[in-house]
């Protein structure tokens, strides 16, 4: 079996529920430091990805490893090296800005997180809300206060799962730029993405359809591909052609 290189790998992995293959031999490696897209319409696998990641199931074939160990066997290295935000808001509602930043603060062994605390608040913006209950903020807000949960404890390694689906394009472009942020201090992301223009930010992506994966590599190179059906392709072209063979 062929061993991934990199800070993640899949490695011929194969997942599926009730019958239905969320992963079909799958074989992808994230370098540290790199800004990865995973492409696809719901039911690609990208979900799927990022949770073998980070160590919440097994895959049915394969190897998935997290510098070069089995996730599910290193949690708490995994752990503490890992921010991970999930598709839908998952913090608590019911406690302010503050007070769900103090709590990961304390459950990742932040000691002294003020600093820190004060630090994200102005990064995302939040800094005006910090006194507001977590289930009173916009969608965009509550993905903001989603990463700053996240990156209290500084994690090495970022994955994101659709975190700008049915967010507005300003909370968008904002949440893009923190991105880019965390990019630029040298962060290793992996970004769960149906957007062409958040795709086309990545150093290379992963196109995933049906659990497979129809093509890797930087944007450029993947519209390179399609070049001569169109004359100015976007991944949108890329994956359509890819997808139906240059038939639709």
């Amino acid at each position: 079996m062929d061993t991934p290189v990199g800070a993640l790998g899949l490695s011929h992995v194969s997942k599926s529920f009730n019958a239905v293959a969320a992963l079909a031999d799958v074989t992808l490696s994230v370098s540290t430091g790199e800004l990865f897209g995973l492409m696809g319409p719901d039911g690609a696998g990208k979900s799927t990805s990022l949770r073998l990641w980070c160590g919440l199931m097994a895959p049915d074939e394969g190897r998935v490893t997290v510098n070069g160990a089995d996730p599910r066997y290193t949690r708490r290295t995994t752990t503490s090296s890992m921010g991970y935000v999930s598709q839908r808001f998952s913090l608590y509602g019911d406690l302010s800005v503050d007070e769900n930043i103090a709590f990961f603060s304390r459950l990742h062994g932040v000691g002294d997180f003020a600093a820190e605390r004060n630090r994200l608040l102005e990064l995302t913006g939040l800094r005006p809300f910090r006194g507001r209950l977590a289930a009173q903020l916009s969608g965009g807000m509550k993905q903001k206060l989603a990463l700053a949960c996240t990156l209290v404890h500084r994690p090495a390694m970022l994955l994101l799962d659709e975190p700008t689906t049915g967010v507005d394009p300003v909370a968008r472009r904002e949440f893009r730029m923190l991105i880019d942020q965390c990019r630029s201090e040298g962060m290793t992301i992996v970004l769960a993405t149906p957007y062409v223009d958040e795709a086309d930010r990545c150093d290379r992506v992963a196109l995933l359809r049906e659990g497979r994966v129809l093509a890797v590599g930087s944007p450029a190179e993947l519209k390179d591909l399609v070049s001569g059906r169109h004359q100015r392709p976007t991944l949108d072209d890329v994956f359509v052609d890819l997808a139906t063979g240059g038939q639709a």
